[in-house]
């Protein structure tokens, strides 16, 4: 540890040190050199400085005792079960914001600052007593000068500075921890770099309203699920104000009947894997507290701060990964699986693929009703992460929203079997992908990720060339062919490419046949005009290789 430190970091440290002293954590002050921070009366205290095992429970009572950012961070690391052991997470989850609301005057002043008009002028009334409080802000109901009923959310004052200075020490703290101490079951270092990326989205609240208004447009026509408005007005950084909406919350399950609740599970089922595989764009804490049941029987969608993204390439993915789970597919799970992960020098791909097979070949002939959607996604995030296949965090997020909605899912309808339930939306999924207008998005996708790769062949040829060239061997005598090899490879590269064009003209004309209305020479005319195109590039090809050969 440094050895001048910042006073308030100085303070956080003795917090800490006391904090794991009382957990009876005395080893881990001493391994990472905290001692410093402990009251020289309570080093004397031995048996509090021996070792003991760590266990989720303990852990649990830390995390809760630090307070503050740390709530963040387990709430966080719940949600993460690629980066910490699955029954962390699943005690983590356990983790509540316990804070004290701020004084509504204090609320006043930081809006008041944050839109440069008093409150009287910004709002016909406003509520001091918050509706909700939390470690990094808190939600006061207001009224705008038009009458609208509003919810405004500000950020707990000095929260930013406290959260750097315990992100600072969490770096301090993970790297010794890597440094003196081989850690196989996780990567401390970059357990804080996730949360530094979590609290830097979680305390700008522009970037939450921007969520929460991308929500609202995806969900603008649907019948069943509504998303807050955004008062870009009366909103900044520090103060989000939204649509109000009022309703019953789900977390009491009792308060709604059988029917009501099959009817409820099945709109956010529906929701949800609509966010994931058309969207691109999901919720990734779908707990009962972000739902509330309005009196016209719309569900209300709450709480933007986490949220997972998929670009084009991992959304195709995981959506072949769901289908081929709820399919019963295990080689389809295992290659969807591996396409996603990322390999490191430590990954051993080869019993990554021995250890999938072996689990999921034991769901051979099972009955869906008997599948347990939770158990198979936390078995398969444990094999990647024994053999360091690392995934891709909002690929995580995904599976982890799936094991909560089933959860979810289990305890508004018992009888509910997820898999069950979600296989009519498979069945769309697989029907929307097969449309034409899908192929034909899809299949441009490709040809461009094609002609992007063809074209960089010459450039990467040429370069590899001259660096060859230049590390002082006798390489001139092939001076002369780098340029004709890079001719050859743009001239082959072109074929490759216009070869993949005709063969997806073929494929996406096919598909269409089915489909055409207008006719020429008794087919749909899109798909004549796919098939000639498909077969002038290809004779355009043939003519090309044959000229090539008499030369």
């Amino acid at each position: 540890m440094k050895l001048w430190i910042h006073k308030d970091e100085a303070l956080r440290l003795k917090q800490i040190a006391h904090v794991l002293l009382e957990n009876h954590l005395g080893f881990i002050i001493t391994r990472l050199k905290l001692r410093q921070w402990v009251p020289f009366t309570r080093r004397l205290e031995t048996e509090r400085f021996k070792h003991v095992e760590l266990n989720p429970k303990l852990i649990l009572k830390v995390f809760e005792d630090l307070d503050g950012s740390f709530i963040k961070l387990g709430q966080l690391l719940a949600l993460r079960p690629d980066l910490i052991p699955a029954e962390y997470c699943d005690e983590l989850a356990k983790l509540q914001d316990k804070v004290k609301p701020f004084p509504g005057k204090k609320a006043k002043e930081i809006i008041e600052k944050e839109l440069g008009k008093p409150i009287g002028r910004l709002f016909a009334s406003f509520d001091e007593k918050p509706i909700a409080a939390a470690s990094m802000g808190q939600v006061h109901v207001a009224k705008l000068k038009d009458g609208r009923k509003v919810a405004v959310k500000v950020q707990r004052p000095d929260v930013l500075k406290t959260v750097k200075i315990d992100i600072k020490l969490l770096y301090r703290l993970a790297s010794a921890l890597q440094k003196r101490y081989k850690i196989k079951t996780f990567d401390a270092v970059e357990i804080v770099r996730e949360f530094e990326r979590y609290t830097d989205n979680e305390l700008n609240y522009l970037k939450e309203a921007h969520n929460i208004d991308l929500f609202h447009q995806n969900f603008a026509k649907s019948d069943a699920i509504v998303v807050p408005a955004v008062h870009w007005s009366h909103t900044t950084g520090k103060v989000l104000t939204m649509e109000y909406i009022a309703g019953r919350r789900l977390t009491d399950v009792s308060r709604f009947k059988p029917a009501q609740r099959k009817k409820i599970m099945n709109a956010i089922l529906d929701a949800e894997f609509e966010q994931m595989f058309v969207h691109g764009v999901f919720h990734a804490d779908p707990h009962p507290g972000n739902y509330l049941i309005k009196r016209n029987g719309k569900i209300a969608l709450l709480d933007f701060g986490i949220i997972g993204r998929l670009d084009y390439v991992l959304k195709d993915t995981i959506t072949n990964f769901f289908i081929s789970v709820v399919n019963g597919d295990v080689e389809g799970v295992i290659n969807e699986a591996l396409k996603m992960g990322v390999t490191t020098d430590d990954s051993d791909v080869q019993q990554i693929r021995r250890d999938l097979y072996d689990y999921l070949s034991g769901y051979y002939g099972t009955p869906l009703e008997k599948m347990n959607v939770t158990e198979v996604m936390q078995t398969l995030i444990r094999i990647f992460r024994q053999n360091k296949l690392k995934l891709p965090p909002s690929f995580v997020l995904l599976v982890k929203a799936t094991v909560t909605l089933e959860g979810f899912a289990t305890r508004l309808d018992p009888k509910m079997n997820f898999v069950e339930s979600a296989k009519p939306y498979v069945k769309k999924l697989t029907r929307r992908r097969m449309h034409p207008a899908r192929i034909a998005k899809r299949a441009k996708k490709k040809v461009e990720m094609m002609l992007e790769f063809a074209e960089s062949i010459p450039k990467k040829t040429s370069t590899l060339l001259s660096e060859l060239h230049g590390t002082g061997r006798d390489l001139r005598r092939i001076d002369k062919d780098i340029s004709s090899l890079t001719v050859e490879m743009d001239r082959s590269s072109n074929r490759l490419t216009l070869g993949f064009l005709a063969g997806t003209l073929f494929i996406a004309s096919t598909m269409m046949l089915p489909y055409g209305t207008a006719l020429m020479f008794g087919m749909p005319a899109l798909s004549f005009i796919g098939y000639i195109m498909a077969l002038l590039i290809t004779i355009s090809i043939f003519v090309s290789i044959t000229r090539e050969k008499k030369i």
